[in-house]
């Protein structure tokens, strides 16, 4: 059931990076510290470390065409209403109202979280997306080089082991490392504060500022120097350097979807053997894993008018949550369940929509596909041998440890080469 939406006609006002420099971090209503709190009826406790967004409330939420209340805002969880908002121009990207909601007010950390292809807008977006295309068209995002990592990092492997730490880990490292046309050893001074950049995704408590403001001065600083090394010209470096930080805060999402897709499919054993001889089974299962639980669970976004949801009106500058894990299993009759070769009835909505549609969603797709040929064709079906450990609930999400044993095919059944024609 869909919500009723109307927008009023009043003048947008400023946002995202044209405000930066004069007016720097203004309150957000609805965000941690407003007296005005929800009605505790419909409010979700989106930042606790137990939440996740499969959550039965958001579920009868999404049935109901309801909202609920969480302390930032309203959460929108029905298909066709995120969908609508997402491309509705005047509900809006803004990365110092988002930051604010957390109580952040550093700037050096507002100014680099709005120099992100996410929140940039018309001329800049355009040249931004067009100066990430050629990366992605490169070797580093090539599904067959994914594929050659996932069996170098698994090499040695027959039994036991931690996926993300002792797989997921090393595929990224290899395809950030060729993204920047550098060696592993030389990307591992940074492997960590790029991962640590998510925590600005994640309505980070403020607890995490210090952590995520030294990433964000390390990452640039790396950056800055390899600019100079590849003889990038001053007046082409900013460009040169946003383009490269956009991209490698995209290895997040996809090394915590390499540690899902291995958690999710142990329990879907033919679908695991059939990808070992058929990418289109690999695919169909990376897409309905993408649906059914996204590594992007929400995305916030702040209204510029007066915008009427259900029975309520939101006045400008307020944030408002688009679920996209509830959304995604609404637009199926049976979404709330995980089904590998599920022919969509209608497109998952977790890398967005409209302007801001994710500029990696494909290249991430392939290359989950051929990582999944890879490691099936090698390993039989994964066995948990512990408990699936998850990150927090908002922003990036996903398993951050999987205990997994991985036991080798007989020789005979298994390829050395990534599947053909991904």
């Amino acid at each position: 059931m869909a919500l009723q939406v109307a927008e009023g006609d009043e003048t947008p006002i400023a946002y995202g990076t044209e405000q930066q420099d004069s007016v720097r971090f203004p309150e957000s209503p609805g965000s941690p510290g407003s007296p005005e709190l929800p009605d505790s009826s419909s409010f979700i406790d989106v930042s606790a470390p137990s939440f996740r967004f499969d959550d039965r409330r958001l579920r009868a939420a999404r049935a109901e065409g309801q909202l609920l209340d969480c302390v930032y805002g309203p959460v929108v969880c029905d298909h066709a209403t995120v969908g609508r908002l997402l491309r509705q121009p005047t509900l809006v990207h803004d990365p110092w109202r988002q930051l604010r909601c957390s109580g952040v007010t550093d700037h050096a950390i507002g100014s680099w979280f709005a120099s992100l292809l996410i929140f940039s807008r018309a001329e800049d977006h355009d040249a931004l997306r067009q100066s990430m295309r050629p990366l992605l068209r490169g070797p580093a995002f090539d599904p067959s080089f994914a594929a050659a990592q996932a069996l170098a990092a698994t090499a040695e492997l027959d039994g036991e082991c931690e996926f993300v730490a002792d797989v997921a880990d090393s595929i990224v490292l290899a395809q950030a490392a060729r993204l920047l046309d550098i060696d592993g050893e030389t990307y591992r001074e940074i492997a960590q504060p790029v991962q640590d950049l998510a925590l600005i995704h994640r309505l980070m408590p403020l607890e995490t500022l210090a952590q995520a403001k030294a990433a964000v001065e390390q990452v640039q600083d790396f950056l800055g120097r390899l600019a100079r090394r590849e003889g990038v010209l001053a007046a082409e470096r900013t460009d040169w350097t946003r383009s490269r930080m956009s991209l490698l805060i995209g290895f997040e999402p996809y090394r915590l979807a390499l540690g899902q897709m291995v958690a999710v499919l142990a329990d879907h054993p033919r679908a695991w053997s059939a990808a070992a001889d058929d990418e289109t089974i690999a695919e169909s299962a990376v897409r309905e894993l993408l649906r059914w639980m996204p590594t992007a669970p929400i995305q916030i976004r702040f209204t510029e008018r007066p915008l009427t949801l259900a029975d309520r009106t939101l006045e400008p500058g307020r944030p408002v949550l688009l679920c996209a894990v509830q959304a995604n299993r609404d637009a199926e009759p049976d979404g709330d369940i995980y089904r590998p070769l599920r022919v969509p009835s209608r497109p998952h909505l977790s890398f967005g929509a409209g302007l801001h549609y994710c500029i990696g969603a494909t290249a991430s797709e392939r290359q989950l596909a051929a990582v999944l040929c890879a490691l099936a064709a090698r390993f039989r079906v994964p066995e948990l041998t512990g408990e699936v450990r998850w990150g927090p609930p908002s922003g990036v999400q996903g398993p951050v440890e999987v205990p997994v044993r991985l036991t080798r095919r007989p020789r005979a059944s298994w390829k050395d080469g990534p599947c053909p024609s991904l």
